[in-house]
């Protein structure tokens, strides 16, 4: 990925492994939604994350304040810091009766508190279009603070809105549609929902003249689940992956973080990677 921004090269380097240009995130911006089960004592979670060694940490603005003494050295992981919330009730974990947007923090303010990068969602599928207008007006005018300050932006395009029937939430054209979108509004990441097989996959990832990752979205029904979707991602030529429910909220955090490196990093087989979460 070629950049004329010296900040973005230093930044981006941060975030991916240097043998293999490729990136275990894990997503701990959960409670942005209101408490989540395995992040209820955030700090407990941290503790069972870092030992298994993520190149990048998905953190919400006010945590990463609090919580950065566990979070620096030069072992620690990439910051990618989460600049907006979609606001879908007026109570927490509630469901959906709205599908309202806004902006928790500046790529300014990001940049202070040391990030890497900096991440935003992109909703497709919203009732209301003056809703998706803001939602592409932000994410437009976060890229040209993005360039102007040297910092990557990770966008996650997604299907979420209340149009969207959920047999069409992983339909290939559909992701690949809305991945395209986000590059053209000045993504340097794509954090995108997989697809479920490499073929369809790698249609997206060929087509993305920036690195994808995929994220986790709900805890799957298993950890060879989870490793099998990895593994068909990155043989579709995915970067990585930036997962939060099926790390945070498994019985084993550390093991699973090991386990996904190994898939990505090493290229071994979901069964293979298991003996992680086992040992």
């Amino acid at each position: 990925m070629l950049y004329a921004n010296s900040g973005k090269i230093l930044r981006w380097g941060r975030l991916l492994n240097p043998s293999t240009d490729r990136s275990v995130i894990i997503a701990v911006d959960h409670g942005l939604l209101g408490t989540t089960p395995g992040l209820v004592n955030f700090e407990r979670a941290l503790r069972k994350i870092l030992p298994g060694g993520p190149d990048g940490l998905l953190i919400g603005p006010g945590m990463l304040s609090r919580y950065a003494h566990l979070l620096q050295g030069r072992e620690r992981p990439g910051l990618v810091v989460t600049l907006d919330a979609f606001l879908n009730s007026t109570l927490p974990n509630r469901g959906q009766d709205g599908e309202d947007y806004r902006m928790i923090a500046s790529v300014e303010e990001a940049v202070r508190m040391g990030a890497d990068a900096v991440k935003m969602v992109l909703i497709f599928g919203r009732e209301q279009v003056e809703v998706h207008a803001d939602n592409v007006e932000e994410v437009a005018r976060a890229a040209r603070q993005c360039e102007a300050w040297g910092i990557p932006l990770m966008v996650e395009p997604t299907l979420w809105g209340i149009t969207v029937p959920e047999p069409e939430k992983n339909d290939p054209d559909l992701i690949g549609s809305i991945c395209r979108i986000a590059v053209e509004l000045g993504a340097d990441m794509l954090k995108a929902p997989y697809t479920g097989n490499p073929e369809t996959f790698r249609r997206i990832v060929e087509a993305s003249p920036v690195p994808v990752v995929i994220l986790g979205g709900p805890r799957m029904n298993t950890e060879q689940d989870a490793l099998n979707a990895v593994s068909g991602a990155i043989d579709a030529g995915a970067t990585g992956v930036a997962f939060g429910r099926n790390v945070f909220q498994h019985d084993n955090p550390t093991g699973m973080v090991k386990a996904l490196r190994r898939v990505v990093h090493d290229r071994v087989s979901a069964a293979e990677a298991l003996k992680e979460v086992a040992g």
